[in-house]
């Protein structure tokens, strides 16, 4: 089993960014793994200016505004570190975010980063993410913008005790399931759950493929438990909805299933295709993305 050695945050200019550092040091501290942030954002536009003149200051005020989003980050980082008590290296990138981000990915064991809101702008494209998973040669931790860590008053959040693994019988949940075995291993609980539609009458039963799942963590010191739940057929008004995806269902409970069982982790594979990675991405995925309420880890 592989574990966990270099882990990468990234930090964009969202606030949030310090509690998504903040996740990806306890994941460090627990895995005795090196930590490194990264900051990564789009540059500021530039226009055309009717004069040289306006061209030059434009281009001096936008050199400023570049230097000021990078020493925030800086000190976000540096604050959020001297709370923790521990070292930060921060890499600045400047430039195409989505190219400094899939290089440093290559070279790390866990790329941490914070969901994109579409309310709260944080200096990166709302498909930056889709883009990095199909990318990154590295599993993707997403941390929710939703104040998932105070949904039990009391309690501290939690990441990685309780996980919920979302099983399909295909190569992104095997890749994801391999990927989370670190976290798996030091999980209070697991539990694979698949989602199905009920068979046909006239078909011959098949041998569950959960159990094989659960036999094969169990050979890595993994106890997990399995459910299957069966989903029901939409109806033609919800299949005319826009928008609306075929497994939209299935995210919707997934999501419900983690609610109920007080999961603060979700494991899943990333479903979608390189060249039309907009267009392209699971249903499933897609869902998750815009609506986790707790951490979830994808791999493709």
């Amino acid at each position: 089993m592989s574990e966990l050695r270099r882990i990468l945050v990234h930090v964009n200019d969202s606030p949030r960014s310090s509690e998504v550092l903040r996740l990806g040091a306890a994941l460090a501290a627990t895995h005795d793994a090196e930590l490194d942030a990264i900051y990564a954002v789009e540059p500021a536009p530039t226009g055309a200016y009717l004069t040289p003149e306006a061209s030059t200051i434009a281009a001096q005020l936008t050199l400023e505004a570049e230097q000021a989003r990078r020493d925030a980050a800086t000190a976000l980082v540096q604050a959020t570190a001297r709370e923790l008590g521990i070292d930060v290296p921060l890499q600045v990138v400047r430039g195409d975010p989505l190219a400094g981000l899939l290089h440093a990915a290559h070279a790390a064991d866990l790329l941490v980063l914070g969901q994109h809101d579409p309310k709260q702008p944080d200096g990166v494209h709302g498909g930056l993410a889709g883009r990095l998973l199909m990318g990154a040669g590295c599993p993707l931790l997403f941390v929710p913008y939703v104040d998932w860590g105070q949904a039990l008053p009391g309690q501290r959040a939690s990441c990685g005790e309780r996980v919920l693994v979302a099983w399909a019988d295909k190569r992104e949940s095997a890749r994801a399931l391999r990927d989370a075995l670190p976290l798996l291993a030091r999980a209070q609980r697991v539990e694979l759950v698949r989602f199905g539609h009920a068979p046909h009458p006239d078909e011959e039963p098949q041998p569950e493929p959960l159990d094989a799942v659960v036999a094969h963590l169990k050979r890595h010191g993994v106890t997990a438990s399995a459910t299957v739940r069966l989903t029901r057929e939409p109806s033609i008004g919800e299949r005319m909805r826009r928008p609306w995806t075929p497994d939209a269902p299935v995210a919707e409970a997934l999501l419900s299933h983690a609610a109920d069982s007080g999961a603060d982790l979700i494991v899943m594979g990333g479903y979608g295709h390189s060249r039309a990675w907009e267009l392209m991405l699971g249903g499933v995925t897609r869902t998750l993305l815009h609506s986790m309420t707790v951490p979830v880890l994808m791999s493709h």
